[in-house]
């Protein structure tokens, strides 16, 4: 064989295989290590239930009622909260890490009419404007996440993740991205673009 056509065959090969590589690697897994389905719903929750359980939806906020709604963590650790689908731009059978989507509730049994894309109005802000709420328009830079992987599990006998609110990937915005955190206020838990990264896992929906 020609050496040339020889290096060039072994160099399309290697990056074939690093292109593989690192396509597995960016699966994201459910509790039980299956493999996580873009834009199929999920429950979401902590990896050790202690403070709480899943993330579901409220319609209100200081005994009021609210439209668009509030994603929190329920309060009960028994439950698992709400279902939810993370639907990344590109389409892919899997989701994946570091790839922009977005996180749709689904409509629920009630006279809000907002959309139930997940967003984030002003991420540099503080508490109450930083807080997760529905109502965004999918792929804008309000409602533009990626799911990365925990850097420090709880456990390693799990996969665990972060969300990440990224304006800039999906048009206007700061050019970071902003970890999903949870915020406390008044006993019920937020979710907000500022404090400790909120650690979670899936659970697929049965």
């Amino acid at each position: 064989m020609n050496p040339t056509l020889f290096f060039y065959t072994l160099f399309l090969v290697f990056i074939i295989t690093i292109g593989t590589i690192a396509t597995s690697e960016d699966v994201v897994y459910d509790v039980t290590g299956k493999k996580v389905l873009n834009n199929v719903p999920y429950y979401i929750g902590p990896v050790v239930w202690a403070k709480g359980g899943g993330i579901k939806l409220t319609d209100t906020k200081n005994k009021k009622k609210v439209c668009p709604f509030y994603p929190v963590q329920d309060p009960a650790e028994v439950n698992v909260g709400g279902q939810f689908s993370f639907t990344l731009v590109a389409k892919q059978e899997y989701l994946l890490t570091s790839h922009i989507l977005g996180i749709d509730s689904g409509y629920s049994k009630s006279s809000c009419d907002q959309s139930t894309f997940w967003q984030i109005h002003d991420a540099e802000a503080k508490a109450p404007s930083n807080l997760m709420t529905t109502g965004g328009s999918f792929d804008s830079s309000e409602t533009c996440f990626q799911v990365v992987d925990y850097p420090k599990p709880t456990s390693s006998k799990v996969h665990s993740y972060m969300l990440q609110h990224c304006p800039s990937f999906c048009g206007a915005g700061p050019h970071t991205c902003f970890n999903v955190s949870i915020h406390e206020e008044k006993g019920v838990r937020y979710l907000a673009s500022s404090g400790t990264p909120f650690e979670f896992v899936f659970q697929k929906v049965k």
